[in-house]
């Protein structure tokens, strides 16, 4: 599944822009397969551009329903930075903005920036991101002089 969808990119440029991004067909809409495809193709080497800062951190990741919110931002913002560098118009703040965004990254990756994620890929403070138990240290198997012997 991917991180962000075309109607994402529409929140960071124009409809008619990111059409133009994707096809020379002067009738081409959102709708239109070939501006699908190209937005996809974007969309999806934005996602692996993200998935190789994070999912060696959260291997879940790829898994969780919804995508987070930052995770989609940086998704949507790399694929139309993608499709601005097809077209070979990348903008001075188009490349702040992607520079921005793998600064995020790796800042993510390193654990300096939160993603609202445990480090197995789930939200956390979710429901079964964390594990209750009645037990205390008097049930311990396994005591420090035991341990000791291994």
């Amino acid at each position: 599944m991917a991180y962000s969808t075309i109607a994402d990119l529409t929140r960071w440029i124009e409809e008619d822009e990111l059409v133009r991004l994707c096809t020379i067909d002067p009738n081409a809409t959102l709708q239109s397969g070939d501006v699908a495809a190209v937005c996809g193709e974007a969309i999806q080497n934005a996602d692996a551009r993200i998935d190789s800062f994070l999912l060696g951190r959260w291997p879940g990741l790829r898994e969780y329903v919804p995508v987070p919110a930052e995770i989609n931002r940086l998704s949507a913002m790399l694929a139309v930075f993608n499709l601005y560098l097809r077209k070979r118009a990348v903008s001075g703040d188009w490349r702040q903005s992607y520079e921005d965004c793998i600064a995020a990254l790796r800042a993510a990756s390193r654990g300096e920036l939160s993603l609202g994620l445990d480090e197995s890929g789930a939200v956390a403070g979710s429901a079964g991101a964390a594990y209750r138990t009645d037990a205390v240290a008097e049930d311990r198997i396994y005591t420090a002089e035991r341990l000791e012997k291994f």
